[in-house]
């Protein structure tokens, strides 16, 4: 491939899926000398007309001079040249401001308390949300939800995608992260129920067990849990709660905390939660693992009806 085919290092590690440094090693493994690299012969002038008057991009400046990015970053370092911020580089994404109402925002709030990354770069007046997971519906989910307000970028490493989104500043609610569900959400059910969805879609499991359905949400957040907990009881849903781990290691995967859990058991407490909950999720597979949970209940009612009947 690098001899008779000519193809770059680059080329030959995207082919093998390596990184740069495994064909590196693996040629020289095999005593074949790499090819003298491009000196990138460009004056400090006009890499400062492309760079910062241009403001041409170093994987753009790469594409003109055929070499690679880190080749014309390390030219900029050398020239003393400032290289432009993370956020400032790719200002050319647009970020929408945040426009929906209440019910949406908790949503938003419950579903990055259950699995994202956010961060706050305030001098570049931007919020970046940040995601990884195995899951495709997962990646369609955060794309739908958080990436029609900004720029979404996608890799995906062997089975993992990792995922960001580069939201406006007014996306600044979903930064703090406590393990606490704010009183202005509780204080409202339907803003408890669209929290509770996002926080769902992150972290909850509906399946079916025995031939009977189980509602379950598992994770670290203890307070959060126990929120839950208590708001879901006080409206007549009956709710357990508990430890659902200790933490330690189990079949492989390591939990540095205590995992807790919110189990819902009882078919008409079942009913009354889907019923709640369901106008606010989006995640394609709950939404499908709730309602096959709904015909599962309502099929064993009906049999236990008829049975009553005859």
């Amino acid at each position: 491939m690098y001899i008779k085919q000519n193809l770059s290092v680059s080329k030959v590690a995207k082919k093998l899926g390596l990184s740069h440094c495994s064909v590196y090693y693996k040629l020289k493994e095999a005593n074949i000398n790499p090819r003298s690299k491009n000196l990138f012969n460009i004056s400090k002038k006009e890499l400062e007309a492309l760079y910062l008057k241009e403001k041409l991009s170093c994987s753009k400046i790469a594409r003109i001079y055929k070499v690679n990015n880190v080749t014309v970053f390390n030219k900029l370092k050398s020239y003393g040249i400032q290289t432009r911020k993370y956020i400032e580089a790719n200002i050319k994404y647009i970020k929408k401001e945040f426009d929906g109402n209440e019910e949406i925002k908790s949503y938003m709030i419950g579903f990055r308390l259950g699995d994202l990354n956010v961060n706050s770069l305030r001098k570049e007046a931007t919020v970046v949300v940040k995601s990884s997971t195995t899951k495709e519906d997962q990646v369609k989910l955060i794309k739908s939800v958080y990436g029609s307000y900004g720029h979404f970028w996608i890799k995906k490493y062997s089975e993992v995608f990792s995922t960001m989104v580069l939201l406006d500043k007014s996306f600044n609610f979903l930064v703090k992260k406590e393990d606490n569900i704010e009183n202005w959400i509780l204080q409202k059910d339907k803003l408890f129920f669209a929290f509770l969805a996002g926080y769902t879609d992150a972290e909850g499991n509906i399946g079916i067990s025995q031939g009977r359905v189980r509602f379950r949400i598992r994770s670290y957040d203890k307070n959060i849990l126990f929120q839950i907990f208590n708001k879901l009881n006080s409206l007549g849903i009956n709710a357990k709660f508990g430890l659902a781990l200790k933490k330690g290691i189990y079949s492989g995967v390591k939990h540095n905390k205590d995992c807790w859990g919110v189990f819902v058991y009882p078919k008409n407490d079942l009913l009354n939660l889907f019923s709640l909950i369901k106008p606010y999720m989006k995640h394609a597979k709950r939404i499908n693992d709730l309602t096959i949970g709904e015909n599962n209940i309502l099929e064993r009612n009906k049999r236990y009806q008829n049975l009553i009947i005859i």
